[in-house]
């Protein structure tokens, strides 16, 4: 088994610490020591702004992840069940009867979500026409 040593430390002309290498171990001219005077190292520039593509891609992903999701879903439940609503009914796959329940319900949530939207519009036109024009 080796024995390890740990570096010594010595003092630079400013006396701040500064690693010495472990006796026996040959630095040479070409090994560089970083310092607190060295020049920053170069980093990627910070300016960048989201693109139309990288938002792209990042709204990609999720929805690659929400499509094998379906796609097991719908795989895993494949046998037909009996849908009966008011006087029809029929038979279809019980992946396919949930998926339309789902979307059903989001519709009858987007209609009355917008709904609400028109009215809170409304009352605002309102209330903005009866303060009059803001003074600014």
């Amino acid at each position: 088994m080796e024995s390890q040593q740990e570096p010594q430390l010595g003092k630079s002309a400013d006396g701040t610490p500064v690693a010495e290498p472990a006796p026996g171990v040959d630095v040479g001219e070409s090994a560089q020591v970083p310092t607190a005077t060295s020049p920053p190292s170069t980093s990627p520039p910070t300016d960048l702004h989201p693109t139309r593509a990288g938002r792209l891609w990042a709204a990609l992903v999720p929805a690659l992840i929400l499509l094998i999701v379906m796609l097991v879903f719908i795989f895993q439940n494949l046998h037909d069940v009996k849908v009966s609503f008011f006087t029809a009914s029929g038979s279809l796959p019980l992946a396919l009867a949930l998926l339309l329940a789902a979307i059903l319900g989001a519709l009858i949530v987007l209609c009355l979500g917008s709904i609400r939207i028109l009215q809170l519009r409304r009352t605002v036109k309102r209330r903005s026409r009866r303060a009059g024009p803001s003074d600014t």
